[in-house]
């Protein structure tokens, strides 16, 4: 059975360069593989190794400040499915999810929550929209959390033949979103809620409820923290609970649920 290596300690960001170059002293192959694994799938540092290696691998990270350890990949929680909710019931009995589309929920206790992270995913896109000709253009507006910024780029000229050339500009606009996510997993069986503060419905607060998102954000928080509080809360999860900063960023949901995977499989180990 193959064996995979994780880093212990959550303290991000990690030294992809020097982690590489340790994998492959351990482990053989190319450094820069190695390299680019890491800043793909964070603490879950090696694959596929055979014990020996994952061993000695274990040991030379150890030695080198970066405490690990190896785990048999028959073991490895697989978070492959992922719900997204609108609404939940977070009462003390449980937490109760909707069944699909309807009005029904079911119900999932507390204790099966093995791992509660909240991340800020910051995604960037382009696009072209028209703009004068010869002049800039910035548009701004308000993303999910914060300040979205759209950005002229460059101007491209367009030709329209036969008759006098018309020049016309076709500008490209950065667009940056920022979100809250919070995912909790669940260990056995394998699947995670996600929850984005500002798409949910608080109205399981019922007299509780707050005049705006971010007080009811926060007791969605503050019940999450009393219920959930025998899972692993990532160490970025409890400084923002401290400070009320998220850092640093995830370049989408995707990238945010890797860095979660390597969480889960240290918790479970």
């Amino acid at each position: 059975m193959p064996w995979s290596v994780f880093l212990l300690d959550e303290v991000l960001p990690l030294a992809a360069g020097k982690i590489g170059r340790l994998v492959q002293q351990a482990a053989g192959g190319i450094a820069l593989d190695h390299t680019q694994r890491v800043k793909l799938h964070y603490g879950w540092v090696a694959q596929g190794l055979g014990e020996g290696q994952a061993d000695a691998l274990v040991a030379l990270l150890g030695s080198s400040g970066l405490p690990a350890l190896k785990k048999d990949e028959g073991r490895l929680v697989k978070l492959e499915k992922k719900f997204k909710v609108h609404r939940a019931l977070l009462l003390e009995d449980a937490l109760h999810l909707p069944v699909g589309l309807t009005t029904e929920f079911q119900s999932t206790p507390w204790q099966g929550i093995s791992v509660v992270s909240l991340g800020n995913v910051v995604s960037r896109s382009v696009k072209g929209v028209s703009a004068q000709s010869g002049k800039s253009a910035v548009a701004w507006g308000v993303g999910s959390v914060g300040l979205l910024g759209a950005t002229v780029l460059t101007g491209i000229p367009m030709f329209h033949l036969p008759g006098a050339p018309e020049v016309k500009r076709q500008a490209l606009e950065e667009v940056v979103e920022e979100a809250i996510l919070i995912h909790l997993i669940f260990a056995r069986p394998p699947f995670v809620v996600e929850i984005r503060p500002r798409e949910f419905d608080y109205g399981y607060l019922g007299p509780r409820l707050a005049g705006t998102s971010r007080e009811n954000f926060v007791l969605l928080l503050e019940d999450l923290a009393r219920h959930a509080a025998g899972a692993h809360w990532t160490r970025m999860s409890r400084t923002f609970l401290e400070t009320g900063k998220l850092a640093p960023d995830f370049k989408d949901d995707h990238d945010f649920l890797r860095f979660n995977q390597w969480i889960t499989e240290v918790a479970e180990n």
